[in-house]
């Protein structure tokens, strides 16, 4: 979990995690002018789970990163003595039901388990994404997921993680499902910091292009106009022209 001045969020987030009785938690804590160490020690140690934590404190820069989300990411996991990791953001509410998942990634060839969650507030997105989940094969491969490290280590090539602006989650889940099998479950989760506005979704139709490398205009026409996001096409088609000259 990275952490970035986050002591509103932390008392829901950080306690719906140890709730899932994990091996070890490691907290990346990035620049923080807050009290959300202080906090997150706090509560690791009414929870009884101090000595299970990691409290990593990281204000070095990231040279040669686009990113640094996805410095900070991969330095946690790295981190980490176990194969299952759950990747987590300090502004979810977890749904405890994901614990019966993780047993899952290992075998049978699955590498990555993916995550749905609802937004709160919600948005008309939120039950947008819900239905579609639902009854089409359409599914999520970011935000909320778990994976095998030794997958991550085997597929992701670490220059071009790098050079990921944003979408640096889907890029990871998708170097993985390349070569292990992916699942995706629908859970309670909620997400208590949807951001939602135009300039994300302009940057979200970018790295479509330029990150996730999808192809289909006809894909991203879909998606912007069902979610509701125009702008996201717009991102997608001038990335797209750019690269193309």
């Amino acid at each position: 979990m990275p952490i970035h001045n986050e002591e509103k969020y932390l008392p829901y987030s950080l306690p719906s995690t140890y709730r899932l009785k994990p091996d070890e938690v490691v907290l990346i804590f990035d620049r923080c002018t807050d009290e959300s160490l202080k906090l997150s020690k706090r509560i690791a140690k009414t929870l009884d789970y101090y000595q299970s934590t990691k409290f990593v404190e990281l204000d070095e820069p990231a040279p040669g990163w686009a990113s640094r989300k996805a410095f900070l990411r991969r330095q946690g996991y790295k981190l980490t003595e176990n194969d299952v990791i759950l990747n987590v953001d300090a502004d979810m509410y977890l749904d405890p039901v994901i614990r019966e998942h993780l047993q899952r990634i290992g075998r049978n060839g699955i590498g990555l388990i993916s995550f749905g969650y609802l937004d709160k507030p919600y948005f008309i997105r939120t039950f947008i994404k819900r239905a579609i989940t639902q009854v089409t094969p359409f599914k999520g491969l970011a935000g909320l997921f778990a994976f095998s490290k030794k997958a991550w280590l085997e597929t992701e090539n670490p220059e071009s993680a790098k050079k990921i602006l944003i979408s640096e989650d889907s890029y990871l889940c998708l170097c993985i499902a390349r070569k292990y099998r992916k699942e995706y479950f629908n859970t309670k989760t909620l997400h208590l910091r949807p951001n939602e506005n135009t300039r994300r979704h302009y940057l979200r139709g970018v790295a479509y292009w330029k990150d996730v490398q999808e192809p289909s205009t006809i894909k991203m026409l879909l998606h912007s106009i069902i979610m509701i996001r125009p702008a996201v096409l717009k991102g997608y088609l001038h990335a797209k022209s750019m690269e193309e000259e």
